[in-house]
């Protein structure tokens, strides 16, 4: 059976270790001064023989004594440590699981950044100041369908138009960066999903958090995009997506 299971139902092993060699000694040392010696002939003995005897009969025991303590005292060290560490990984676990809480609610709100943003880079793109494929009552519909939840349509759709072009890169070059106002969108969109994916890695060591981020959302796969058209990233993210 465990000793800490012992322990937990009377005395620890340690104790009543000692307690039976004591029990033992002191036996022996009475059956020794009974009949060895006698209690007349103990009697008569000097005083400092006496004080020799208790000295050398009780030394043993002061000494077992001793090193049950210190074993009792180390029991109590490590399961103090043991607590402790328990308590910090509580805490821990405890202050991860708020991180976590905090980033969920971050993470909406920035989804709804990016997609404000995403919409501005496409009515750039596509509406009067650009191409004139889209009015500005289509867009002013879109943004009400986008405000009711849908935060990444604008997003889906420059994705979209993004691979359309995949073959022609100068296209995509011109509609993530062919203007100022345009590039201002496109870096601002980059940066802000850069630093979502920052915050991410913070409250998950497994990185499935970031790789659901980045290639299992629409705003990762156009912030890709937007690194490969700018040179920061090889792989063209849009190679292998259809029209």
């Amino acid at each position: 059976m465990d000793n800490e299971d012992t322990a937990s139902r009377g005395l620890d092993w340690r104790i009543l270790f000692g307690l039976t060699i004591t029990s033992l000694w002191m036996g022996t040392g009475i059956y020794y001064v009974t009949v060895i010696v006698g209690w007349n002939e103990f009697k008569t003995l000097p005083t400092a023989d006496i004080g020799s005897f208790f000295e050398g009969a009780f030394a043993p025991l002061a000494f077992l004594w001793l090193v049950i303590g210190h074993f009792m005292q180390q029991k109590e060290i490590t399961a103090n440590t043991r607590a402790t560490s328990m308590q910090e990984q509580s805490t821990r676990r405890l202050e991860l699981h708020s991180r976590r809480d905090s980033y969920f609610k971050l993470l909406g709100l920035v989804q709804e950044q990016l997609g404000s943003i995403a919409g501005f880079h496409y009515v750039s793109v596509f509406g009067p100041t650009g191409t004139d494929e889209v009015s500005l009552e289509e867009f002013s519909n879109l943004r009400s369908e986008a405000s009711t939840g849908d935060h990444s349509l604008f997003i889906r759709r420059l994705v979209s138009a993004a691979a359309s072009k995949r073959d022609d890169p100068e296209a995509v070059h011109e509609m993530l960066f062919g203007t100022e106002i345009r590039a201002r969108h496109s870096e601002n969109f980059k940066r802000t999903f850069g630093r979502l994916l920052d915050a991410a890695e913070s409250v998950d060591t497994d990185n499935m958090l970031r790789e659901a981020l980045l290639e299992g959302s629409a705003a990762g796969i156009y912030y890709r995009i937007i690194r490969h058209v700018s040179g920061e990233e090889d792989m063209n993210p849009i190679s292998g997506l259809r029209n």
